[in-house]
């Protein structure tokens, strides 16, 4: 669902950008006995020329400084089913390598796009979240321009009494936070996060103080 709409947005912003021009949008590519996988986007530069393809992901990581690993693979899904590194490694070995495929080559001839001098980019609209107390200059500067937020574990959480606390949908995460009308007090919010974290569901939560609204995950797995 989050994937869609940034999807959507993307092709709003494409659309009525002047830089560039929208080609093609998921373009599925066939063999001869099945579909082989899906190109996001084609683009072109129009001063240029220059032609994209690009792929989107949206994606929503907590930083596990303790996970073993490289540093992509500390940066892990909210439920810990997947990875930075998972994504990269697709992006790598799946997704780029697509777009050379003789069934892509043939398929891409009939809309003028030129495989083999096309530039591939990865758009990673990418919400991240460190542990509670973790310093945002420990990160390199591009990953600290993504961070939104924190995340702790249910054992370390501690909810104020004069404060408004939400969860929301999956699909409502993508919304501006002033967009949420129903708002919980601390009582309530626990009881929502307790039953989330009984389904292994780590759930977003929103905290309003005044007009200050801050979010953080609390996770269901282990302490390390």
């Amino acid at each position: 669902m989050l994937g869609r709409q940034a999807e959507a947005i993307f092709e709003s912003i494409i659309t009525q950008s002047e830089s560039y021009t929208l080609l093609a949008a998921n373009i599925q590519i066939q063999s001869p006995s099945k579909t082989i996988g899906e190109l996001d986007y084609l683009l072109q530069d129009n001063k240029t020329n220059t032609q994209f393809h690009v792929e989107l992901s949206c994606k929503f990581y907590l930083f596990d400084p303790k996970s073993r690993g490289t540093f992509a693979q500390k940066w892990i899904g909210p439920n810990k089913k997947d990875s930075l590194q998972d994504k990269i490694t697709k992006l790598r070995e799946k997704q780029f390598p697509l777009l050379f495929d003789k069934n892509t080559i043939n398929h891409l001839e009939n809309i003028g796009f030129n495989t083999s001098k096309a530039i591939q980019q990865c758009y990673l609209a990418a919400s991240l979240y460190l542990p509670l107390g973790h310093a945002i200059q420990e990160l390199p500067k591009a990953y600290q321009k993504c961070v939104v937020g924190f995340w702790v574990h249910y054992n370390q959480l501690v909810l104020e009494q004069h404060t408004s606390y939400a969860i929301v949908e999956k699909r409502q995460w993508l919304l501006p936070p002033n967009s949420i009308t129903n708002w919980c007090n601390a009582k309530e919010i626990r009881n929502k996060i307790i039953e989330a974290l009984e389904n292994k569901k780590a759930p977003q939560v929103y905290k309003k103080s005044g007009a200050v609204i801050e979010k953080f995950f609390v996770v269901w797995w282990d302490l390390k």
